[in-house]
């Protein structure tokens, strides 16, 4: 057994200093080395917390005017687009197009993605019925194609629901399909006004609540005062049957003088 270090053979003073120590220098390096905004992007070079980026031509190769590029546009089986990273030789003068990525496959039948091969690994592990475990033909599909007229399953992201926010461009042609699409962006992306929305909208919402429930009230004592006195309506009916006699009477007399 490994033999452990006693306690009263620690120097809990020196210890104590040592973590002071530590702790601003692990401070003062966060403060030096930490980014105030987002460089963006730096194929081309650029300013990175005052040191100046320059793009070289290979490993310690000779500056160049600008960088080369790091991904290519791609659009995935169902008509998302996305970039697909390039890997770059040493020397810096040749690319692999993405191939790593452009090999990978899609099962249209349970639309597990990513692998390699002519079979889907999850429809073989679990024996589907439906592809007969990935050997149905058409059934594996590329995850990616370079041209947007290639892809097999467009599917259509935009719709008529506006964002709530007057100021946001989805809105018209490309608006949300749904009102949980909208909400989803809506928290995500103007969370601060978001919730100031959901406010104001919670404290109309009450108000005519409360409207209605006062309303709801007075009717409810209404008919509750009626049919505790009910003489106005025996009073009505009784109007009623007399106008009605009286108006038979008439009827009789014109009849006979007739």
């Amino acid at each position: 057994m490994v033999k452990i270090l006693e306690e009263e053979q620690i120097d809990t003073v020196n210890e104590a200093v040592d973590a002071q120590l530590t702790e601003a220098e692990q401070r003062e390096f966060t403060e030096r080395f930490t980014l105030p905004v987002d460089p963006g992007d730096l194929s081309d070079g650029g300013m990175v917390g005052g040191v100046k980026l320059t793009p070289r031509s290979g490993w310690g190769g000779v500056p160049m005017a600008k960088g080369r590029p790091a991904a290519r546009r791609a659009w995935a089986w169902n008509g998302t687009e996305t970039l697909l990273p390039l890997a770059w030789n040493t020397d810096g003068n040749m690319h692999d197009g993405a191939r790593r990525y452009l090999l990978k496959r899609h099962c249209a039948c349970c639309h597990y993605g990513g692998f390699r091969g002519r079979r889907c690994p999850d429809c073989v592990r679990n024996s589907c019925v439906q592809c007969k475990s990935s050997t149905k033909p058409g059934i594996i599909i590329a995850q990616f194609y370079l041209n947007k007229e290639d892809v097999p399953f467009p599917q259509k992201f935009y719709g008529d629901v506006a964002c709530f926010l007057p100021l946001c461009r989805r809105r018209g042609a490309i608006g949300f399909k749904t009102d949980e699409d909208m909400r989803i962006h809506a928290a995500s992306r103007h969370g601060m006004e978001y919730q100031a929305h959901l406010q104001t909208t919670a404290a109309s919402t009450k108000s005519e609540m409360d409207t209605m429930k006062e309303q709801i009230a007075q009717l409810t004592a209404a008919l509750i005062a009626r049919a505790a006195d009910p003489a106005p309506i025996r009073s009505a009916a009784a109007e009623r049957m007399a106008k009605a006699r009286a108006a038979k009477k008439n009827t009789a007399s014109q009849e006979h003088q007739g």
